[in-house]
């Protein structure tokens, strides 16, 4: 907000000097008056730009915060995972619940004996899948095309037998942290994730 207020102030200045030049001096080079005013309103545009994306990303924050309470308000020893869907886990919640249609951004809580997959519908948590440990038979890494469509990224799969004792494997990308879009990628991150997930497994 500060920053917007100088820039404007800057703006003003420059247009009142330039309009006492003008009246002074009407044939004076007003080059330089040009110049600092057009990067005066660059800076400006690029300044509102970035508090736009700021505001976004604040708002997409608090939306996961506010679900992660939610969820911790059900069972508050669960373990909160920020989550993208693959186009594989639309299909599974699509088969099961036709009605919904996830969101770019879900939620995993990961608690003793169960994961469960979140969505926060306006400012209702909703639990959409529940796998419990028990019915896990291997967690593991997948490389599936990234949600943009630039090249490939790597999701967490989860292999587990149903109610029904069919096979089924959740899969999902994961978010770096709550309110963002981008997504880890293969390294130490991704890795210790999949340990914990396999010790709960084994635990459980």
């Amino acid at each position: 907000m500060v920053a917007r207020w100088v820039i404007v102030g800057i703006w003003a200045a420059l247009l009142t000097v330039r309009v006492i030049v003008v009246s002074l001096h009407p044939d004076a080079d007003l080059t330089v008056f040009g110049i600092a005013e057009g990067v005066s309103i660059a800076a400006g545009l690029g300044v509102i730009g970035f508090a736009v994306l700021r505001a976004r990303s604040v708002r997409r924050r608090h939306a996961d915060e506010a679900l992660a309470r939610a969820i911790r308000g059900v069972d508050p020893t669960v373990w909160i995972v920020p989550a993208a869907p693959t186009p594989e886990l639309r299909e599974t919640i699509a088969a099961v619940r036709p009605d919904t249609e996830l969101r770019s951004r879900v939620t995993w809580a990961f608690g003793a004996t169960e994961a469960s997959l979140w969505e926060l519908d306006g400012r209702r948590a909703t639990r959409l899948l529940v796998v419990r440990w028990s019915r896990v038979m291997h967690v593991g890494l997948e490389d599936l095309p990234d949600p943009d469509g630039h090249g490939s990224a790597c999701a967490v799969a989860l292999h587990h037998v149903r109610p029904d004792d069919t096979t089924a494997v959740a899969t999902f990308f994961v978010r770096t942290a709550a309110g963002s879009d981008r997504l880890l990628r293969r390294g130490r991150r991704l890795d210790d994730l999949l340990a914990r997930l396999a010790r709960e497994r084994i635990i459980a």
